[in-house]
């Protein structure tokens, strides 16, 4: 029997996130899409980016004024300075940044070619240090601010067909860590979210290629469901606002005890 998969949808209160500035990339759909639409109901002005920028401007004239989207490479260096300048004309700086940006390869480790690795470790970790890199000094100098920075389940415990995932997602965890305490005295946090079976597109794509498989990984949840993106994106609510004010440097995992 085909095991079912539920979610849940957590309601957010409004105003934990009022008068701040947030910029989320991969919001175009997915965790992104949910933690914009919840970031912008708890009160924040949203910066959507992500590499189909047509979706994400769709997105952000749908959240009204205080939204705003473009196309945004996440591996590029000099894409990331004019998201930094289109923040600052826009909005006059950021106090959250969310990493969301990733792609996903699951593939045996003896057929994953150098070519899909080096490929999913510059979207998934380059384009999280290059965020912070080029975000951080301007946070600081803003008077400090929260960065997310989204990992995985994968990045906490070892799966099979996963390598370059996993790598990327487990150099995102360490990255954080460094940054935490590098950025610490600036005002500026850090904590990485690592999400397990969520209900999004790329979940739904999976479960029509192989329902099998996600029938196993759903069995193996102790939980007993797949999680919803709003579940995700409440956790990077809470760690971009004030209720988190002295958490730094922490992994939250959001997967149904899969990690414990």
């Amino acid at each position: 029997m085909r095991t079912r998969v539920m979610s849940y949808v957590p309601q957010m209160s409004g105003g934990r996130l009022e008068g701040k500035v947030a910029l989320i990339t991969g919001a175009a759909g997915g965790i992104g899409a949910s933690t914009a639409r919840a970031m912008a109901v708890e009160g924040a002005s949203v910066l959507l980016t992500d590499a189909d920028g047509e979706r994400a401007q769709r997105l952000a004239g749908e959240l009204g004024e205080r939204a705003r989207g473009r196309a945004h490479d996440v591996r590029s260096e000099q894409e990331w300075e004019q998201v930094l300048a289109w923040a600052q004309e826009r909005e006059h700086g950021v106090d959250a940044l969310v990493n969301n940006a990733g792609v996903f390869l699951a593939a045996p480790l003896a057929e994953t070619s150098r070519e899909d690795f080096a490929r999913v470790l510059e979207v998934n970790l380059t384009g999280v240090f290059l965020g912070m890199r080029a975000l951080a000094p301007a946070m600081a100098r803003r008077g400090g601010g929260s960065i997310v920075n989204v990992s995985s389940v994968a990045g906490l415990m070892g799966s099979p067909y996963l390598s370059a995932y996993a790598a990327s997602k487990w150099g995102v965890r360490g990255l954080t860590k460094v940054a935490a305490k590098e950025l610490a005295r600036a005002g500026v946090r850090v904590n990485s979210v690592h999400p397990g079976q969520i209900d999004t597109d790329m979940n739904a794509r999976q479960r029509e290629q192989t329902p099998e498989l996600v029938d196993r990984l759903i069995a193996g949840i102790p939980m007993r469901r797949i999680g919803s993106p709003e579940e995700v994106a409440s956790a990077i609510v809470f760690l971009a606002s004030q209720e988190s004010a002295y958490v730094t440097g922490a992994e939250l995992a959001v997967d149904g005890a899969t990690s414990a």
